[in-house]
């Protein structure tokens, strides 16, 4: 059994991740109060805190995951290879569009973390929001064909 571990958004490009226990999704948009879903391919990203860690052990640095700057960190979900997947969480529907790609500002942090998050899909992956509805912390995670 999966579960939602952290909730962040920016209201920002460079800003500071905010944290939050639950947060309201809005259908095709993102986030609430989030700059992100400006793209329609990219309303959302959600890392794998087991494919966060992995990274971590290769590059033998320890980062808080808040650092990936994605918006939701899920316990224990593979995500690799999930484009075309539905993502529940809660009761919110994410079809997943693809890898979330580690730019440049992963090297800033310590320097190999942006080739250690290639492998798997560790960076996470990105994906439209399908349905509006509230989302909590500790809210169930299942992937679906």
């Amino acid at each position: 059994m999966a579960y939602l571990l952290k909730i962040w958004t920016k209201s920002g490009r460079k800003n500071h991740m905010d944290s939050h226990e639950s947060i309201e999704s809005i259908t095709g948009k993102g986030l609430a109060g989030c700059v992100g879903g400006k793209s329609k391919n990219r309303q959302i990203t959600v890392l794998s805190l087991k494919a966060w860690s992995e990274a971590q052990e290769e590059i033998g640095q320890q980062l808080g995951p808040v650092n990936r700057r994605a918006n939701f960190l899920v316990d224990d979900i593979d995500l690799a290879n999930s484009k075309g997947k539905i993502l529940l969480v809660g009761d919110l529907k994410i079809e997943i569009t693809g890898e979330t790609k580690p730019c440049a500002q992963m090297d800033k942090l310590h320097q190999g973390l942006r080739e250690a998050l290639k492998p798997h899909w560790r960076g996470g992956v990105t994906g439209k929001i399908l349905n509006s509805c509230c989302v909590t912390v500790g809210d169930q995670v299942n992937i679906f064909d």
